[in-house]
């Protein structure tokens, strides 16, 4: 444990997070008339933000601001199609389809409730079963919130015993993730898994506001990008633990002049190896324009 601590603030001294100012790329269709609008207008206009670009991943939207496609990998030139989800909308549903090498992969269903939460996802996969047959693979959540419209537990359809616990502390920030998946060897609530979140370091750096449009990776949610699960946090998450190990990962943002995320670096606690960077762009337009 003495050796866990050393390595975990030895990473953190060097990982005090950084703001700077990025150039924000905006789309390129739309990059000439937004920059023509920035110079005429007064700079303390409020002005939001969409996330065009996540690491690899490209995102657009429709004119009315909803995500309508998601590109995870581009084509090749080879001759590769791209891996992409576009989405549908409804009054109170929301239909994700995923394309595989120019082939739908998997749909997902989500219905949502008056206030515009998720509360039960279908996903069917159509898995490759010989060069003209495929394999239907279905399955589904539902998912409680609590009065502050938080996300509390995700439970599985088939398998009502297997559950996610999703536990905030007194400042309304999640805290721990839990999974529960009781069997004969793993009997009572079956605890498989549990993760707690940090929002600041041991050093004491500041806690940084989560301005980010992406659902919590370590909450495994169905999509990242659609924010339909409950109201996200306040604050960007520094470190994970786990229970079960003495690893986990260490989290340096750097931010540009207004707090949004520019680059996200992700660090193993053990051995304080670098396992990804992201890279964030954004289109920015000026409210009311």
């Amino acid at each position: 444990m003495k050796n866990f601590l050393k390595s975990l603030l030895l990473l953190t001294v060097g990982l005090a997070s950084c703001q700077q100012e990025n150039v924000v790329t905006p789309d390129p269709s739309s990059a000439v008339s937004a920059e023509n609008l920035r110079e005429s207008l007064l700079p303390t206009l409020p002005e939001k933000h969409q996330l065009i670009k996540h690491g690899a991943t490209t995102l657009l939207y429709s004119a009315d601001g909803k995500l309508q496609k998601v590109t995870y990998l581009q084509a090749t030139r080879g001759g590769g199609f791209p891996t992409y989800a576009q989405y549908k909308y409804g009054n109170n549903w929301i239909v994700s389809t995923l394309y595989y090498n120019n082939k739908v992969a998997e749909v997902m269903t989500y219905l949502l409730d008056a206030n515009g939460r998720c509360y039960d996802s279908k996903q069917v996969e159509y898995i490759p079963a010989g060069p003209h047959a495929t394999i239907e693979k279905t399955s589904g959540f539902t998912y409680q919130y609590n009065a502050k419209g938080q996300l509390t537990t995700r439970t599985d359809k088939k398998y009502t015993n297997q559950t996610t616990s999703f536990v905030y502390d007194a400042a309304g920030e999640l805290k721990k993730i839990a999974e529960y998946k009781p069997s004969s060897s793993n009997p009572g609530l079956g605890l498989t898994a549990e993760a707690t979140l940090h929002y600041e370091f041991p050093t004491g750096d500041p806690i940084l506001l989560n301005l980010s449009p992406i659902n919590l990776e370590a909450a495994n949610l169905p999509d990242p990008y659609l924010m339909i699960f409950g109201k996200p946090g306040k604050h960007l998450v520094k470190m994970i633990t786990e229970k079960f190990s003495l690893d986990g990962k260490i989290f340096n943002y750097t931010l540009d002049a207004e707090g949004y995320v520019m680059k996200r670096d992700v660090y193993n606690i053990s051995g304080a190896a670098l396992v990804e960077t992201k890279a964030y762009e954004y289109l920015v337009t000026e409210l009311g324009f």
